[in-house]
């Protein structure tokens, strides 16, 4: 009769707990746009110890296509100032390019609340970054997954990498260390199925993740 009961409190409290966060099922990946639309895929990458940073970024079409790219090594004071430095970057070409039409993603949060907050610290380059979201009509910027941002990630690694304080490098072909992983993103074959807790989903979905607005709320 114990035994029998402690198996039904384990059954309650583990398997079947009322008071457990739902977990959802989510396909991370890179999303097609709308016509018409560019998409800007940033990131940023730091390693504490030297402050040395690398930044990086890519311009796509509403199918997927390489536009143009861009890498650059500076230093920076945090991954912050670091994923800031990136965003700036990015919406400083498409401002010279005339692009109005874009989207934004970028795997920080952390970043996108910063745009709408004061930090003391970072105070000119978050007022630079919202001046120049003003110029280009206020595009949209949302959170996707770091898989779904992996081109960009790979971009700020190998300028971390490559370490060299100089102009930014822009291409306007993709870099042999991303041909693949951009033919896989065009084609729908990159994707990664990851298991999110309610509160994250709700967090997220008010960053826009498309990911997440597109399985989570077709189950809610």
């Amino acid at each position: 009769m114990v035994i029998l009961q402690q198996a039904c409190e384990y059954n309650f409290f583990v398997e079947k707990n009322p008071f457990k966060e739902h977990r959802f099922q989510v396909k991370i990946n890179w999303n097609k746009l709308p016509t018409n639309t560019i998409k800007l895929n940033i990131n940023g990458a730091f390693f504490k110890a030297t402050l040395e940073a690398g930044l990086g970024g890519v311009f796509r079409n509403k199918d997927g296509d390489w536009i143009f790219r861009y890498c650059r090594s500076a230093y920076a004071s945090s991954v912050m100032h670091c994923e800031l430095m990136a965003l700036h970057e990015g919406l400083n070409i498409a401002k010279h390019l005339d692009l109005c039409n874009i989207e934004i993603e970028i795997d920080s949060t952390d970043s996108i609340l910063m745009l709408n907050e004061n930090n003391p610290n970072l105070s000119n380059l978050i007022l630079e970054c919202r001046l120049l979201m003003y110029q280009l009509k206020h595009p949209i910027l949302r959170h996707n997954f770091r898989e779904g941002n992996e081109i960009a990630h790979l971009l700020a690694k190998e300028a971390l990498k490559n370490f060299k304080i100089s102009r930014c490098v822009h291409h306007a072909r993709p870099p042999c260390f991303v041909e693949h992983q951009l033919l896989k993103e065009k084609h729908g074959f990159s994707f990664k199925l990851k298991y999110v807790s309610t509160s994250v989903c709700e967090k997220l979905a008010k960053f826009e993740n498309e990911n997440i607005l597109r399985d989570y709320a077709r189950t809610v």
